[in-house]
């Protein structure tokens, strides 16, 4: 026998992961016609929304966006894995909302009233990301995980008013930093961190390989329960971020509070070009559809319309986009 049958393999990656890792770049920077319609409805809210263009009208869009953003940006990995949403987004954020502002009232300090909500919240993630690893379905997981949490929290508290007890914590949501909400910086800083982990680690790869072609992760070496775990893991740091963020800004918090964050942040990634079926997809996409979405929904409420109105909005907006991500994906074909 030759050396030459002796060598090794030039490459110990399938030849199908290759494309997947090249592609990400292309697939995670582009934002595709999202610029082109935040400036339509700015134009048009501008031109035809008195109230639209003032600082504290666009303060509260940029607040709002943030919010969602910051949960949509970290539900990015959960998607991109083939593993669509979560829909206990809402309950998971409003229990660490909860859990901040009675730590909050009850003495502790910030870093105990923000860890305690975030240790929680990454334990239910790592719970459900082993479960829907071993062949449970995403959604029925997520909605009965959330169903779990909205049912201890309502009885927990009773339906009662959670507040911070008459202490501060107004910095972390009402501030204002050269002008702009600190929640702002918040989604910047997020998404920046989110897009650096999937566009420049091997955790990113592996999440966008595991939606783009499972049987590929598989024979790569991928580990579908570490990979599963890291995008629910992912969205839990997200979560607590949303939901002491909004605690901040409101001061209080009830078991019914956020009651369409879910379909915001749904919206907001469907709306940023992710795939449902995963293995295409964008942190900064998401951010930009959910500046969408608050922009969307601000034009809506300015002029008059009811919250079934909004969401039947909502709903045919990403009806409309993934017809026509997938009319476009085919065509690519």
């Amino acid at each position: 026998m030759s050396d030459v049958d002796l060598a090794p393999p030039a490459r110990s990656t399938p030849p199908a992961a290759e494309p997947a890792r090249r592609s990400l770049g292309s697939r995670t920077v582009s934002v595709g016609p999202l610029p082109a319609a935040l400036l339509l409805l700015v134009l048009v809210g501008t031109a035809t929304t008195s109230g639209f263009a003032t600082v504290d009208n666009i303060r509260a869009i940029l607040t709002a966006a943030s919010i969602t953003g910051i949960v949509a940006v970290c539900m990015t990995f959960l998607t991109l894995s083939g593993n669509f949403v979560s829909l206990g987004v809402q309950q998971n954020t409003v229990l660490a909302a909860i859990l901040f502002l009675s730590l909050t009232a009850a003495g502790a300090p910030l870093v105990l009233a923000v860890g305690v909500p975030l240790v929680v919240l990454v334990v239910i993630a790592v719970v459900q990301g082993v479960v829907v690893a071993r062949g449970m379905n995403t959604v029925i997981t997520t909605l009965a995980v959330g169903a779990i949490l909205f049912g201890a929290m309502s009885s927990v508290t009773g339906g009662q008013v959670i507040t911070t007890g008459g202490r501060s914590v107004g910095v972390l949501g009402q501030s204002l930093l050269f002008g702009v909400p600190v929640v702002v910086y918040g989604l910047v800083v997020v998404t920046a961190v989110a897009w650096l982990i999937a566009t420049r680690t091997s955790v990113g790869r592996r999440c966008l390989l595991l939606g783009a072609s499972r049987p590929t992760a598989v024979l790569s070496g991928v580990s579908i329960t570490r990979t599963t775990v890291f995008a629910f893991v992912v969205l839990a740091v997200g979560a607590t971020i949303a939901g002491v963020l909004t605690a901040a800004q409101l001061g209080q918090a009830t078991a019914n509070d956020l009651s369409t964050l879910t379909i915001d942040v749904v919206a907001a990634v469907l709306v940023g070009g992710t795939a449902m079926a995963g293995g295409s997809g964008s942190p900064v996409r998401s951010a930009a559809g959910a500046l969408l979405i608050a922009l969307l929904n601000n034009l809506m409420v300015l002029n008059g319309f009811t919250t079934g109105w909004r969401l039947a909005v909502q709903g045919a907006l990403v009806v409309v986009v993934v017809l026509a991500v997938q009319r476009f994906s085919r065509a690519a074909r």
